[in-house]
């Protein structure tokens, strides 16, 4: 009996073959401005994952996003990396959060053996937990808050203030703090590079010396396959100059 399976199916099979083999694991980021690649890369380090999709489901603005929103957008969503856009009286610059495998609904604290905090401009994650049931704190008027000091907060009502007051008032609090409390005492403020100590820590900064300037939430999953350009490309020619020899041959 012949063979059914002609020379340009076995061909197209091997082309397929090669096609998935030469797929790479994307590790996209899909939406938000605070999160780039190097980020991402050290986020997956720091839970220990392969490449990931990161997906953005919430971005807020100091001074306009209101907590309402942020819930409306975060709750039920599951496990989330939310990263804070902040900057100092002297103008620089950083971005500071937390990771938490909660939901953001419900309320008051809550205890998260697996919750951290992070600064992706310093490369420093806190993952020990002086006070384990305080991992984070739930309010339906609050943003993103980690820890019983609060180690990390980011205004209530209107983010970056106290609803709706002291937007950019370096040292009331309203804008945003971070007091070294119920994360790694022995390296202070999450965001203050050197730090350590209790509360405002042995830096000379105090924990209220910063502004919120936004706000990002991402989910994520394992990275999809897709194809290498160059392999794409391969695959696409491939298949044309099949066609044009099975034209040719049948001429």
């Amino acid at each position: 009996m012949r063979s059914t399976y002609s020379p340009l199916k076995k061909a197209l099979a091997l082309f397929a073959a090669s096609f998935l083999a030469c797929s790479a694991q994307a590790g996209l980021i899909n939406g938000g401005t605070l999160l780039d690649q190097a980020g991402a890369d050290q986020l997956e380090n720091w839970l220990g994952l392969d490449d990931q999709d990161f997906t953005n489901i919430y971005t807020g603005t100091a001074g306009v996003s209101t907590a309402g929103q942020f819930h409306s957008a975060v709750n039920g969503a599951g496990a989330t990396f939310s990263i804070y856009g902040i900057s100092f009286a002297d103008g620089s610059t950083a971005r500071v959060g937390g990771y938490t495998t909660l939901d953001w609904a419900g309320s008051g604290y809550a205890s998260d053996s697996e919750a951290f905090l992070f600064n992706l401009d310093t490369g420093e994650a806190q993952f020990t937990q002086n006070y384990t049931n305080h991992s984070i704190y739930r309010n339906e008027r609050y943003f993103a808050t980690f820890g019983g000091g609060h180690d990390l907060f980011g205004g209530y009502g209107v983010l970056g203030t106290c609803n709706g007051s002291g937007l950019n008032a370096f040292n009331t609090g309203c804008s945003g703090y971070s007091y070294s409390y119920s994360y790694d005492q022995s390296q202070g403020k999450i965001t203050t590079a050197n730090d350590s100590g209790y509360g405002n820590g042995n830096s000379g900064t105090n924990h209220y010396s910063w502004a919120v300037n936004s706000l990002e939430v991402y989910t994520f999953a394992d990275a999809v396959s897709v194809p290498e350009p160059s392999t794409l490309a391969l695959f696409g020619i491939g298949l044309l100059g099949l066609g044009i020899s099975r034209r040719r041959t049948k001429a």
